[in-house]
């Protein structure tokens, strides 16, 4: 793995990333508080798939829009505009995950299409969309067949599992599958699965704000002393990144603090 991202999609969020001078971010279209921090360098736009899908069983705003603001704020990256397949998803709205991966190709293709016309700098970011093994290899097959293998990919519906040996296989498999020149970011993967050195090896990105909801629930329960909830936040992130770094340093990798391995 060569960047994590911090996801920031609060104002103490913000203000964390800040005060680490972190460089490497990533803002949710969907959130209220997307306004980037000042520190971005390298800024990945996420499209919002699982709050859209949960709330509208769709996207509630344009892709006029969500191309405005990826323009506004000058993206380094930006996801293409994809259907989560997550249990809650599924259930709520009584579809397969077999459709969420059918609109998610269709809405790519006329994403990249609308795109065209905007003369973006960043680079779009195809999502393949599954919840089993098997579904993720149906979106990839349908992406090939449809152009939409791109050189920086991303795996969704991964963060809200608990199946850590099912999201190593997940990965491990779409990473066998792609060509070595596809870089691979997988969206909200645990520590816990980085731990994996096949695992670490076969991404080049991840991105999380875990560190936050653990910042707020140790404060609540007096596991951490903070004055402020951001003085808590700050405190996780920093341990956060810390054990990133100490993954790249066990897995014979040169880092810094938020600076990409050469």
């Amino acid at each position: 793995m060569k960047i994590f991202f911090l996801s920031v999609a609060s104002g103490t969020q913000k203000k964390t990333a800040e005060a680490l001078n972190y460089p490497y971010i990533l803002i949710n279209f969907m959130t209220k508080a997307n306004t980037p921090p000042k520190t971005a360098r390298v800024l990945f736009v996420d499209s919002g798939g699982f709050p859209s899908s949960f709330l509208y069983n769709g996207y509630n705003k344009s892709d006029e829009e969500y191309l405005n603001f990826v323009l506004k704020h000058d993206a380094t990256y930006f996801a293409l505009r994809d259907y989560p397949c997550e249990v809650q998803i599924i259930k709520k709205h009584d579809t397969t995950p077999e459709n969420q991966i059918l609109r998610t190709v269709e809405h790519h293709i006329k994403l990249l299409d609308l795109s065209e016309d905007y003369g973006l700098e960043g680079r779009a970011v195809p999502v393949l969309q599954g919840w089993e093994t098997d579904e993720y290899l149906y979106c990839l097959d349908l992406f090939r067949e449809h152009g939409l293998i791109r050189d920086y990919m991303a795996i969704g519906s991964l963060c809200r599992r608990h199946a850590e040996k099912q999201i190593r296989k997940i990965i491990l498999t779409v990473r066998q599958e792609l060509p070595d020149w596809v870089k691979l970011h997988a969206f909200g993967t645990k520590i816990s699965v980085l731990r994996n050195k096949a695992v670490w090896d076969a991404i080049y990105s991840v991105d999380s704000g875990a560190w936050d909801f653990d910042a707020r629930w140790k404060r609540y329960t007096q596991r951490i002393r903070a004055k402020s909830t951001f003085e808590a936040s700050l405190k996780c992130a920093k341990e956060y990144i810390s054990k990133i770094n100490r993954l790249h340093a066990n897995f014979s990798k040169q880092i810094k603090l938020g600076v990409e391995c050469k």
